[in-house]
């Protein structure tokens, strides 16, 4: 019997949003901690720093360019394997895919057709993959349709992260064998352990607004409009102060959110931004602040998985379901609502805050319980050992 290491591929995740970070290092985690694996990820994804910090190794594999490394079979590599700085193809013994929101109309401008393809390439060597929980739909668009249909006919397992989510897949599935691969379960970033976030946690204690540039990009959309959901958030910010709260901004995602995060602080003086946090560190923050106003979904996630009252701002059924599972469905507020609506809504904010806070802890311990039962599942279905 062969010595060689079983190595999990990880796609979709990424080192810039750090929604895509906490889902790569959660499911990092998991693959070692349940099945003795190593992670792996693209070459092209993130620093070997980066890898490093994280723990996961490169597959030497360039989709994007037609270039991909099978290597034949494993076991040719044996005598040299530890002078390889990379794995190749055929070490690959899964595949987790942590996209998190893309296979909907709502990304219909991506290339849908290729991603799936990608996975489906694995599927085609004998390699099991199955789609970490996820948002999936609404499917209207062919181009959008097909390639998932074609994910639910070959992949070992679909988790949705929503009841929505599950019944857009089951409206789908070409036939009863690829709706029964659909399961549902929580978001899996609910056990990643908070990283102390060096000298900002100065900011400890005080309440993180967390802005979305999507939320801004499909205003016109939805009846709202840029200037709207700036104006939103200055309402936010200044209703918060008011209530003897100190908020900040945190930077959930690179350039886009910090645009609106410095626009914020034009308009209101003294508000501080912090910038430049892993999604690790950020949920330590996001876990010290009595209350959070967010538009990214993760950030919600690493809130409310640790007992923290959270205010959603969500453009999605994800959003939704999420603050249904928290029992928070009261603290949704409309981001291209009329600011002296937002007043209002946040009138009792301490009185909300603290009956929320109150009610998470049982919640917490429940979310948690499912996600271990999520990669007990996983491991039946990829069937590693």
């Amino acid at each position: 019997m062969s010595s060689r290491r079983k190595n999990i591929l990880i796609t979709g995740g990424n080192f810039t949003n750090q929604g895509a970070y906490l889902m790569l290092c959660a499911a990092a985690e998991q693959v070692r901690a349940q099945f003795q694996a190593q992670p792996v990820i693209a070459m092209q994804t993130g620093t070997e720093r980066a890898k490093r910090w994280v723990g996961v190794d490169s597959l030497f594999s360039f989709p994007r360019f037609g270039v991909r490394v099978w290597g034949g079979s494993p076991h040719r590599f044996e005598k040299i394997r530890h002078r390889l700085p990379f794995v190749v193809g055929s070490e690959i013994d899964a595949v987790l895919d942590v996209s998190g929101f893309v296979f909907s109309d709502e990304w219909a401008h991506l290339d849908l057709r290729k991603r799936a393809d990608d996975l489906l390439w694995w599927e085609s060597r004998g390699v099991p993959t199955v789609l970490m929980p996820q948002a999936f739909g609404p499917f209207e668009n062919p181009e959008v349709v097909n390639p998932t249909a074609d994910l639910l006919d070959r992949c070992a397992m679909v988790v949705a992260r929503d009841p929505d989510s599950e019944r857009f897949l089951k409206r789908i599935a070409r036939n009863g064998d690829a709706a029964r691969k659909i399961d549902i379960s929580t978001d899996f970033t609910t056990i990643v352990s908070p990283e102390h976030p060096g000298r900002h946690a100065r900011s400890e204690g005080g309440v993180p607004i967390v802005p979305n540039w999507n939320i801004a990009r499909r205003a016109a959309d939805r009846g709202g409009s840029e200037a709207r959901y700036l104006a939103n958030l200055v309402s936010i910010v200044q209703v918060v102060r008011n209530a003897g709260y100190e908020p900040y901004g945190l930077c959930h995602e690179g350039g886009k959110d910090a645009n609106i995060l410095h626009q914020l602080a034009e308009r209101v003086p003294g508000f501080e931004i912090v910038g430049g946090l892993n999604g690790r560190q950020s949920k330590w923050l996001l876990g010290k602040a009595p209350f959070v106003v967010s538009g990214r979904f993760h950030a919600l996630v690493s809130a409310l998985s640790q007992g923290v009252p959270a205010y959603a701002h969500g453009w999605s059924h994800k959003y939704r379901w999420l603050a249904e599972e928290y029992k928070s469905t009261d603290m949704i507020l409309d981001p291209y609502g009329d600011p002296n609506e937002i007043r209002e809504c946040l009138a009792d904010i301490g009185g909300v805050v603290d009956a929320h806070r109150d009610a998470l802890g049982a919640i917490v311990s429940v979310k948690k319980d499912e996600t271990y039962n999520l990669w007990r599942n996983v491991g039946s279905a990829i069937a590693i050992a």
